[in-house]
């Protein structure tokens, strides 16, 4: 990667909505367009915390960074019209799970979630997208396969144990959220208001959010793990660093 053959130099990255410098001496991340700064953290791999209920940690095979320019402008101009609205400089953003079949995995990676199949595996809280707080609950919407999974660019691997899953972890643009309910088409359904931005399953604990929006959602990157769980399991929390692979 670029941080392995300059681990002091900086990395400009630019689209027609976003520009960023990456300081890698300071490990430091400045939006060219907004003046805002924040700290990174190199990161190679999503890192396991947060026992109980969840999913081995050794049952991980293989973690992909998505990079998607167009998928990122999207959500970069999303973020920037919300923030316009709303009068706010900034937009409350989640990373968040997303159970899956390996039949999604190139449509999700290109072309970002697809809301016209909102509502096949249930609509509890809204005809959106679903995202999870925990693993350990997209793992029930993600489906088993005996398929090989990708390993190094175009090159795939058959398990040896058991079947296969796939799980997503996005940046989602939660913003303002409000209770979700199995009619709602939007998150302020049956008003000409748009107030908020999320449907949620609790508004004092969420931890199932639902978006109605495609473009508040950016795939972030994607796991593949052994269904082949061995003992009561350790949760898996996602912290994948931002543009740095």
């Amino acid at each position: 990667s670029y941080y392995r053959q300059n681990k002091t130099g900086t990395l400009s990255s630019s689209s027609s909505n976003c520009r960023i410098k990456i300081d890698f001496s300071a490990m430091l991340q400045t939006d060219l367009t907004t003046g805002r700064v924040r700290r990174i953290q190199r990161s190679t791999y999503i890192e396991r915390s947060m026992v109980s209920y969840g999913l081995l940690d050794r049952s991980i095979l293989t973690i992909y960074r998505i990079q998607n320019l167009d998928l990122w402008e999207m959500y970069c101009r999303k973020k920037k019209q919300l923030m316009r609205i709303q009068g706010v400089k900034d937009i409350k953003e989640r990373r968040l799970f997303h159970g899956t079949e390996k039949k999604n995995v190139d449509s999700i990676c290109k072309y970002n979630f697809d809301l016209r199949l909102a509502g096949q595996n249930g609509s509890s809280y809204g005809k959106g997208i679903y995202f999870a707080k925990y693993a350990t609950f997209a793992n029930k919407y993600s489906k088993r396969s005996t398929d090989p999974f990708p390993v190094d660019g175009r090159k795939t691997q058959r398990t040896q144990l058991g079947s296969t899953k796939i799980m997503f972890l996005a940046r989602v643009m939660i913003g303002k959220s409000t209770a979700g309910h199995s009619d709602f088409l939007k998150p302020d359904h049956g008003s000409p208001e748009n107030i908020h931005d999320s449907c949620v399953n609790d508004i004092n604990n969420p931890n199932i959010f639902v978006i109605f929006d495609p473009n508040q959602v950016y795939p972030d990157s994607s796991s593949y793990y052994y269904y082949y769980i061995l003992k009561p399991a350790v949760q898996l929390l996602a912290s994948v660093n931002d543009y740095i692979q």
